[in-house]
Parts: C-alpha cells; structure tokens; sequence
C-alpha cells in the first residue's frame, strides 16, 4: 500500500506551543494509528530560514487508506490554532504498485 508522508512547517517562535501539543496528543494517535500503518519515519525535524519543518512518513495496511488520512487530518486539527503553521499530507505510491498500474513489474 502507499506511504502517506505528512510535514509540518512553523515559526520558530511558534515551537514550544506545536511541542506542547505534539507531546500532549501523540500518545492517542499513534495508539489508533497502530492498526492502520507501520512508522517508517516517526518524526524527523529540521530547521530552516523559515522555521521548524517536521515530517512524518507511514506504510499504510491494506484497505486502511481512508481510515488513516482520516484520522491524520483529525489529529492535525490541534494545531489549526497555531498562528503560521502550516501542513500537507500526501499519499505517494510506492515504485512496485506504480510499476503495476502500467502494466510492469518490480525487475527482481
């Protein structure tokens, strides 16, 4: 199935209050996220010219797309409040399901 890779950007005088929330509510998404994904990339964190940029990529299960992205984009409603934060969640396909939708395989 394909990653979903979520990454957040933010002022860096916006870092402890995004900290705040990502420690007070990470122990309840990973829990429901479990069932729906493997972390590849739990979170790595960099900072830039324009501030804090975090990402995270999952291996979604069979079937669990619809259910994750759900349940990603609630999880990111607690930071709407934050004044400059901003994120995307993208789904990307993985080279082997990419191959198969045009008929190739995975050369072994």
């Amino acid at each position: 199935m394909p990653y979903v890779i979520t990454t957040s950007k933010f002022p860096l005088n916006k870092a402890e209050e995004a900290a705040k929330i990502y420690v007070k509510t990470l122990k309840e998404f990973r829990s429901a996220q479990r069932a729906l994904t493997k972390e590849v990339v739990p979170n790595a964190v960099k900072s830039t010219d324009d501030g804090i940029e975090s990402m995270g990529v999952h291996d979604v299960k069979e079937g669990k797309l619809e259910e994750f992205l759900l349940l990603t984009q609630k999880y990111m409603v607690n930071y709407h409040n934050i004044e400059g934060y901003k994120y995307t969640i993208e789904v990307r396909f993985k080279a082997v399901e990419a191959l198969e939708m045009i008929g190739m395989k995975m050369p072994e």
